[in-house]
């Protein structure tokens, strides 16, 4: 092969890189900027994706538990997110929907900020300390904070009443390194119209650059969430199924203490795993 011809070769096939990656680049674009269907808005069995730019103003009615409108800041969002922003796991009863901000430079895409909201309705039983006393899930929480201390506890622990409801809310804010800060806040609410003996939780937060202000999450988000709550009656069908879930989680849990066995951080004398059973209504020590 003569240099030129190779020269040629070469050349070619750096043209036909910079097409791909002019390809790529556009493709890109699209799904960021776009509103693309197909990769974004799916469902099976277990999950449900949907564009929160096209459901964030209908009220949300998914689970059986309750159903809300989602707070102003995520109700009109635009299109052209890579991810769905409205997501709902059917299993657990998990909604959540999150919007991001970004700017682009070149080729690069850089998120500058993002918000989000989630609600779960515990309804597989799997979740530790939710067949607890309102006072008792507090103690197992504190417990959890004191078994790993070089996790930070959050900035505010507090019991407070949202629509008639006892509620324990936990807020927390830090700083990363990398020069944004994150806030959260998340109430555990106990109610009394559904039937279910667990909790429900919903949870806001944000995160922005050092330097710029965020939402008031109370008022933005948490407040409107729970002036539009109506929670439901489960039908005699649901809430058994219900019990069976949280049976089955308690057989589970049973079944590896019999073994000796771990189930999930504990102290070495199973302190935890003893108290969860012991809401199951098994004989622990």
């Amino acid at each position: 092969m003569s240099v030129s011809s190779g020269r040629e070769r070469a050349s070619v096939i750096q043209a036909f890189a910079l097409e791909i990656r002019f390809v790529a680049l556009a493709l890109l674009f699209t799904a960021l900027w776009g509103c693309g269907h197909a990769p974004l808005v799916r469902e099976d069995d277990k999950r449900l994706s949907r564009m929160l730019c096209e459901v964030g103003e209908q009220r949300v009615t998914l689970s059986p538990r309750f159903s809300y409108d989602l707070p102003g800041p995520l109700r009109r969002t635009p299109c052209g997110t890579i991810k769905s922003g409205f997501n709902y796991d059917k299993v657990r009863d998990i909604q959540s929907a999150s919007a991001a901000g970004g700017f682009r430079s070149d080729d690069l895409v850089v998120l500058a900020s993002s918000r989000w909201i989630t609600v779960e309705s515990l309804l597989d039983g799997k979740d530790e300390g939710t067949l607890y006393s309102p006072e008792q899930f507090l103690q197992y929480k504190l417990a959890l904070m004191d078994l790993t201390p070089s996790k930070a506890r959050p900035e505010g622990i507090d019991w407070v009443t949202r629509q008639g409801m006892q509620c324990l809310r936990f807020y927390d804010i830090w700083h990363s390194p990398t020069g944004e800060w994150e806030e959260d806040v998340t109430y555990w609410c106990w109610e009394n119209q559904s039937g279910l003996k667990q909790p429900f939780s919903v949870s806001a937060g944000q995160r922005l650059p050092e330097g710029t202000k965020g939402y008031d999450l109370d008022q933005a988000f948490i407040l409107p969430f729970f002036q539009s709550l109506k929670i439901n009656r489960l039908s005699e069908t649901a809430l058994a199924e219900a019990d069976a879930k949280i049976k089955a989680a308690c057989a589970h849990v049973k079944s590896r203490y019999d073994q000796h066995l771990n189930w999930r951080d504990d102290y070495p004398d199973k302190r935890l795993t003893r108290q969860r059973l012991r809401s199951c209504g098994y004989d622990a020590p």
